[in-house]
């Protein structure tokens, strides 16, 4: 009997991306009706293929992945912002050091935005 309920399960799996993916094909939904009502052919027919794509390929695992490389790519670059704003600091140059703060604070930002991302998306996982 269980092997009778393992199987449908795993299939099920497959067939069904999840609760982000139901999240994401939303959105993108949402993103062609509007590029719809604002008469954006190009941009409604672009969206509506990469929904079709991504419906034929969606993973709330992958998607989580790619959540978690996109936080180590931000994380690497707050680190190497922050490395700017030392060297600029040591240098004394009042222009660099003012652009290496922002730099630091838009690396900042992204990072965080990043983090924020991961939260959502497991809190739907959460909360289907």
């Amino acid at each position: 009997m269980q092997k009778i309920l393992i199987v449908p399960m795993i299939f099920a799996a497959f067939v069904y991306g999840g609760a982000i993916c139901d999240f994401k094909i939303k959105d993108l939904q949402t993103q062609i009706q509007d590029a719809q009502n604002k008469a954006h052919t190009q941009r409604a027919a672009e969206l509506i293929k990469k929904l079709e794509a991504f419906k034929k390929d969606c993973k709330d695992s992958d998607i989580l992945a790619d959540i978690h490389h996109n936080i180590e790519v931000t994380q690497n670059q707050y680190k190497q912002a922050k490395a700017h704003l030392s060297q600029a600091q040591s240098q004394g140059d009042p222009h660099a050091i003012r652009q290496a703060q922002i730099e630091v604070k838009i690396a900042n930002m992204q990072f965080v935005a990043a983090q924020q991302e991961l939260l959502r998306m497991k809190d739907l996982l959460k909360n289907p």
